[in-house]
């Protein structure tokens, strides 16, 4: 057969709410079965079972066994409560294990599932309640929550699995024959993913049972396998389910890879003695069959998970048919995790196949227990066969292999070997360059105790920053409360993951894509977005090239970073000489009218064009001036050669005009109307507090002069004319002349326009270009009006979107404004800023193209925790006590998880001081936002460089002091920056 590849396994154990705990536990050498004497059984167990000295309290208990989400899996709560917990358990598991292997459920067509459960009792508590209320059993609801013949197939309904459901039913064999079924299926070219799975609990809950001498029950509750006073098993509860792939499939996807399953055979004991005896022969010709599906010779296997059930027979049986096959190797160990958990009776096969996988993994063979003095048959000693007695390394030369043995009651039998996965080279050290992690669940709270979770494992494993990144892309279902990260390293991301950041019901996934104007133009802006988003180089530079041809010199040099800027780096802090700095208004470069104008719209386009490319597509448009020329460029009114042959020649004609100013104000348009006239005129109305001015140089300063003797902040924006202002009538006129040549097409896109600020009417008219360069921009309007249709704006471009948006918070309805590339004054990188935007669309309900963004095209398996579940208990029978007693009914809805209530203010200070809560009013007063933290930072929250000369007059006034900018804006956090100004304080006390 054609080896294959285990590459997900999750399950639930005695002892062990996962397969990690399970491994440490098993190597600890720990017994895992539950021993309870009679007074702590009261009400629990009959008591006439409890006074009969036959009665062993023992059992190998899972916690939660009737732990289940309902909404999680598409349940209907009242269809879980009648189904059988084995069922729900194995849908669980068999999810969390293709979680493990990052394979998103609800997708994978030729994925087949071969299960089995154990025998329930369930239908008969689900009838007898319905009894007591007098109600009629529906019969199919009844048969398809509880009759295994449906374990199977429910699971593939439930998960989205198109290939074969296969019930398997062959009792305590039932698990390993799946994997059998499973491998089969592969090898057979039936499936390409094949699941193996099993669930055993017993339905009414047991602990314990009444010892029949001759029976198969230990008399004292304990397990001991190949022991000389082996006496009997112990009845356990468990689930364990595995993800299976041809291995040369898997080593082509890379996936991660427990095991191999190098061959398995099964068959029956046939005609015998009794139903219930074993035969040593057909357990000898199953091993042998599996060594030669394997194509292995006997002395090649170095363990074996016997069954080992414990019982005398059963044991010296098993003993013989080792010995049979093994006998003549060096040293063969044997053991049985029987000894450790009990009998799980259908999962039993399974959990000794995990101990297997993670022993040759591990390559570490851990101890079973309870022997004490071996059985004569082990001590004999006339073979090379060996019991391990304590956790010990592997020393068998040659690749670890084992084989894994499973005896059914009645006589079906199944041996499998597995091997150590094969060497692979170590992946070299990756960049620092960001990732984005998705975090997400069906309600907020479960999400955040996914990111805790991830954190924790993030923070104490090997795994690197981007198979995270594509596990939670590629390999997790998106679900409805979500989360995002963004680090260059798994440390950074489980910082962030810690965070106390709220998880956000997705929306529709509508984006807006919004174009700012000139003014915050930068050398080197968008250069970190080349290496990092696919396709974006190629598209700048076909920009600039066609801009430098119309323009008559190469612009590229335009965007190469100034060299003695600070460096950037990944993290978020601000560089106080770019901050403070004001370009000059007739300085060349970037800030050259023409040069500006085409450098700026091709990394507009540029980085557009690439969000679409990575499947982000605009549901609305809009621009502030300039900007409004690229909206309508993606919404296909102009293409992108005409559109950037318009905005040079647009920058042309206004360069040829009479200079002018322009003046950024943090006043409403209403309190301007007396700085009008005489040359000045209203340019934008941005927000309810940024108003634009421009006009005629002399008369523009004229008016930023008055503002300072009221004590009012201004900003000579870096720009020579009177953009929207009558001064550029002539240019307006000669752009309607071009416009009027060529052929302007309707918005594909809704598009919001600078005039009205309203959904774009006669965009396809040259008149509207002139009157749109020679009118006020109603920027704050057209952003109200985009965000109505969106659930989230990108800023595409530098500019000051966050800042305006902050300022009209509530005109925006609460949708979220997220920008593509830094800020000059910014440190963060480019790519770390870009990629959470990308999260921020994830995070709104869209769906970005995760495979275009680079990198791998699958996510590469590892080991991360699963999807948390709001887990509730859920189980027919609580709280029937008389039989008349009003049964419990489950609404017929989930009940929606309650919003956990936002916390409160984060101003402790470090030291007590207050100093904290005196800047978070001075934050409140610049930036009008409540309920700070101290994980707030200023420029996310929307404050500028304008508002940044505010924040420092203000913390001024509250402390009386004069404190330097490098003291505050060293750290934008604002605990970050109450610690640096009480450093400042402290060293400014001690200077005096």
């Amino acid at each position: 057969m054609s080896d294959v590849a285990i590459i997900g396994m999750a399950g639930r154990l005695p002892g062990a709410p996962d397969l990690g705990t399970y491994w440490a536990n098993l190597r600890a050498g720990l017994d895992r079965i539950t021993r309870a004497d009679a007074g702590a059984l009261r009400g629990i167990v009959d008591d006439r079972l409890l006074d009969d000295p036959r009665w062993i309290g023992a059992s190998g208990t899972i916690a939660g066994a009737c732990d289940f989400d309902p909404a999680f899996f598409g349940m209907a709560p009242k269809d879980a409560l009648v189904t059988d917990p084995q069922h729900r358990l194995l849908l669980t598991v068999v999810h969390e294990a293709l979680e493990d292997a990052c394979l998103p459920a609800g997708a994978l067509p030729t994925t087949g599932v071969f299960a089995g459960v154990g025998r329930s009792r369930h239908e008969e508590l689900v009838r007898g309640v319905l009894a007591a209320r007098g109600e009629e059993p529906n019969e199919l609801v009844l048969e398809i929550g509880n009759e295994k013949d449906h374990a199977a197939t429910k699971t593939a309904f439930r998960l989205g699995l198109g290939g074969p459901a296969v019930t398997v039913q062959t009792a305590c064999s039932t698990g390993l024959l799946a994997v059998h079924q499973a491998a089969r299926s592969l090898a057979g070219y039936e499936t390409d993913i094949a699941i193996a799975a099993a669930a055993a609990v017993r339905m009414p809950h047991v602990h314990g049972y009444l010892y029949l001498p001759g029976g198969i029950g230990s008399p004292d509750g304990v397990c001991r396998p190949f022991s000389a006073r082996a006496g009997g098993a112990v009845a356990g509860d468990g689930a364990v389910g595995l993800v299976l792939k041809r291995l040369a499939d898997a080593e082509a996807d890379g996936d991660r890879i427990y095991a191999v399953i190098r061959g398995s055979a099964a068959n029956n004991d046939g005609a015998k003695t009794g139903y219930a005896s074993v035969s040593a022969d057909a357990q000898e010709r199953v091993l042998r069959d599996a060594l030669l599906f394997a194509e292995l010779e006997a002395e090649m296997i170095g363990a074996v998970e016997a069954h080992g059930s414990g019982t005398p027979l059963g044991d010296a049986t098993e003993w013989s048919a080792l010995s049979a096959v093994f006998g003549k190797s060096p040293s063969t160990v044997v053991g049985s995790v029987k000894s450790s958990l009990g009998h799980l009776r259908e999962a039993s096969g399974l959990a000794g196949l995990v101990r297997a996988v993670f022993s040759v993994r591990h390559g570490r063979i851990p101890p079973t227990l309870n022997v004490g003095v071996p059985a004569d048959f082990v001590r004999r000693g006339d073979t090379g066969l060996r019991l391990a007695r304590r956790d010990e390394e592997w020393t068998a030369t040659g690749p670890r292999r084992a084989g894994v043995s499973a005896f059914g009651l009645g006589g079906t039998n199944v041996h499998v070997i597995v091997e150590q996965p094969p060497d692979r080279p170590v992946p070299s050290p990756t960049s620092e360059r960001a990732h984005v992690v998705l975090i997400s669940a069906g309600s907020a709270a479960a999400a955040d105790r996914t990111a805790q979770a991830w954190s924790r494992t993030l923070r104490s494993s090997e795994v690197p920053a981007v198979d995270a990144a594509r596990a939670s892309q590629l390999g997790r279902r998106h679900r409805r409360y979500r989360r995002v990260a963004v680090g260059g390293t798994a440390a950074t991301l489980a910082e962030h993951l810690a965070g106390n950041a709220a998880a956000l019901e997705s929306g529709a996934g509508a984006v807006g894509f919004v174009f700012p104007g000139v003014g915050d133009q930068y050398p080197g802006m968008g250069q970190g977005l080349r290496d990092a988003v696919p396709g974006f180089a190629d598209l700048l530079d076909a920009n600039l090239d066609t801009c430098s041809s119309l323009v008559g010199r190469d612009l590229r040099p335009l965007l190469e970073p100034v060299r003695e800027a600070e460096p950037v780096v990944a993290g978020g802090g601000v560089d106080l000489r770019r901050l403070l700095s004001r370009p000059d208004p007739g300085g060349a470069g970037v800030y050259d009218p023409v040069a500006s104008h085409a450098v700026l719209m091709s990394v507009q386009l540029a980085i557009a064009r690439s969000m679409e490319r990575l499947g982000v597509r605009p549901a609305a448009v809009t621009g502030h001036s300039l900007g409004e020329l690229a909206a309508a460029t993606v919404a296909g009114v102009f293409d992108d050669r005409d559109a950037l042959r318009v905005v040079v020649r647009r920058a042309q004609l206004v360069a040829a005009q009479p200079e002018g100013a322009m003046l950024a104000t943090n006043l409403p348009a209403e309190r301007v109307t007396d700085l009008l006239g005489e040359g000045v005129w209203v340019a934008a109305v941005n927000s309810p507090r940024s108003t634009v001015l421009a006009g005629e140089r002399d008369a523009v300063r004229a008016v930023a002069e008055k503002l300072s003797g009221r004590g009012l902040e201004s900003r000579l924006m870096p720009i020579r004319h009177a953009y929207h202002t009558p001064l550029l009538r002539a240019a307006g006129d000669e752009l309607a002349e071009l416009l009027g040549g060529m052929s302007l097409r309707p918005p594909a896109v809704p598009m919001v326009e600078n005039v009205t600020g309203d959904w774009a009417g006669d965009v396809t008219s040259p008149r509207y270009w002139s009157r749109q360069l020679t009118t006020p921009v109603q920027f704050g309007r057209a952003l109200r009006t985009v965000a109505q249709r969106c659930d989230v704006l990108l800023e595409i471009g530098p500019g000051q979107l966050l800042t305006l948006a902050s300022q009209a918070r509530a005109d925006l309805g609460g949708c979220p404004v997220v920008p593509t590339v830094r800020r000059n004054y910014q440190t963060v990188a480019d790519d770390a800023v870009f990629a959470g935007a990308l999260g921020a669309v994830w995070q709104a309900g869209g769906a970005p193209d995760w495979t275009a963004l680079g990198g791998r095209e699958r996510a590469a398996a590892v080991s991360l925790p699963p999807t948390a579940t709001d887990v509730r208990r859920i189980f027919v029978a609580d709280g029937v006590a008389p039989a008349a007693a009003p049964m419990p009914v489950l609404p017929g809805t989930v009940p929606e998880v309650p919003k956990a209530a936002p916390p409160p203010p984060d101003t402790a200070d470090e030291d007590g001081d207050g100093l904290q809560a005196q800047l978070a009013q001075v934050w409140t007063l610049v930036l009008g936002v409540d309920d700070l933290n101290g994980r707030d930072d200023f420029f996310a929250l929307g404050g500028d460089s304008l508002m940044s000369v505010q924040l420092i007059l203000g913390i001024e006034d509250q402390l009386g002091v004069h404190v330097p900018a490098v003291a505050v804006f060293e750290e934008s956090t604002l605990a970050g920056m109450t610690r640096r100004v009480r450093q400042w304080q402290i060293d400014l006390g001690g200077k005096s």
